[in-house]
């Protein structure tokens, strides 16, 4: 008995947790509305005049905004693409009005969906209907379907709620990029939200608990792989209403946030680490004889060619910055290093020619003060920009 009981809370907890997608609890009518009756509603909420908001008071706009996938992450154009679907309700006094007038309004928390309509009918041309709160996406770099009010679709529900659906895909604006700590930064994809009108009409607030668990499971949803963005970790998501003033009007609008960091094993394994190897490699040279010039220079001219080569693989990930990476210093004091090795070598020969000695003082100390100098400049690198 008492195990059935466990497995019952179980199911329920698990119902509770995958009912997560825009109005959370609702039901179907026992006998749906004919289309005469929603054309008529329609009808209806054209001809009626829209209430004043220094009566009814502001609407609140209660938005769920799932991530479904981050496609990629450009640094290189600073921006990003995303997969969503963008839920937003409200409760309409006009709604709510026409409805009693009907007989059909329930004041309940979880309402009766009655009807649906496409946006360009439901809202029209002249926006006659209902109050239209025109939300969008403002560092969205793609331009959205206005004649459609931004939304795919118009539900109304027999509480007096108007809730819309947007399902895209599209870049948005990356904000406050830093790449100093290059490949091994964090960067923030953040979504902005803001109506065409001032708190007085339109306010935001975050629908729950919805928006929590996406927060907490940082969008893992259904028990699926949830969000995955190709070369990232997703490590926080964090969302809040944003109010700002403009003119001589206060706004509200909704703004969630991914943080994520850059997978950087790619850049040890492939970059970081042939780059040290090609430069054990050209500081090979001092434990070659001094009389050997021309076999020295050579490997040292071919490291450093081969250096610069590595440097066009990661010329793509990153826009012309005005001040260096950690990468860009790490393969700079490369470039130092192994071009220090030829000058060195050069020394070391004419030193040779005068003394004879197989292996001048120059060879040496270079095979000691040259690995420990570049190690714990290596470590000085890691402390001043990931520490």
């Amino acid at each position: 008995m008492k195990r059935r009981l466990q497995i019952f809370i179980l199911f329920i907890s698990f119902l509770n947790f995958t009912n997560v997608f825009a109005i959370n609890s609702f039901k179907y009518l026992d006998k749906p509305l004919s289309g005469e009756f929603c054309s008529a509603l329609l009808e209806d909420l054209k001809s009626s005049p829209n209430l004043s908001f220094t009566k009814t008071g502001p609407i609140i706009i209660n938005t769920e905004l799932l991530i479904e996938d981050i496609n990629k992450v450009d640094g290189k154009t600073s921006d990003f693409e995303s997969s969503f679907t963008l839920w937003n309700f409200w409760i309409d006094q006009k709604v709510v009005k026409i409805l009693k007038d009907k007989g059909i309004y329930e004041d309940t928390e979880k309402p009766a969906w009655i009807c649906d309509y496409p946006p360009n009918i439901f809202w029209g041309e002249e926006k006659k209907s209902v109050f239209d709160p025109v939300i969008e996406f403002y560092n969205r770099k793609s331009k959205p379907d206005f004649q459609t009010g931004l939304a795919d679709w118009v539900e109304i529900f027999n509480n007096g709620t108007i809730q819309t659906r947007v399902r895209d895909i599209s870049p948005f604006k990356l904000y406050n990029t830093d790449f100093r700590k290059f490949p091994f930064d964090t960067q923030e994809m953040i979504f902005e939200l803001y109506p065409e009108f001032p708190n007085t009409m339109v306010q935001f607030k975050a629908d729950e608990p919805t928006m929590t668990n996406h927060k907490q499971s940082l969008y893992n949803f259904r028990g699926e792989s949830g969000i995955e963005i190709p070369g990232w970790n997703l490590i926080d998501v964090d969302y809040y209403v944003d109010e700002y003033s403009e003119g001589d009007y206060d706004y509200q609008g909704f703004i969630l946030t991914l943080k994520a960091e850059r997978i950087s094993s790619y850049y040890v394994f492939k970059v970081m680490l042939p780059i040290l190897f090609i430069l054990i490699i050209s500081w090979s040279v001092f434990w070659v004889r001094g009389s050997e010039l021309e076999s020295k220079v050579n490997v040292t001219i071919v490291c450093l060619l081969a250096l610069i080569a590595y440097n066009f693989i990661i010329d793509g990930d990153l826009p012309k910055l005005d001040y260096l990476t950690f990468l860009d210093l790490f393969i700079l004091i490369s470039y130092f290093y192994t071009g220090l090795a030829t000058i060195l070598c050069v020394h070391s020969f004419i030193r040779h020619k005068k003394t004879g000695e197989i292996y001048t003082a120059i060879d040496i100390k270079a095979r000691l003060w040259g690995p420990l100098s570049y190690l714990i400049i290596f470590i000085a690198l890691i402390y001043f920009f990931l520490i």
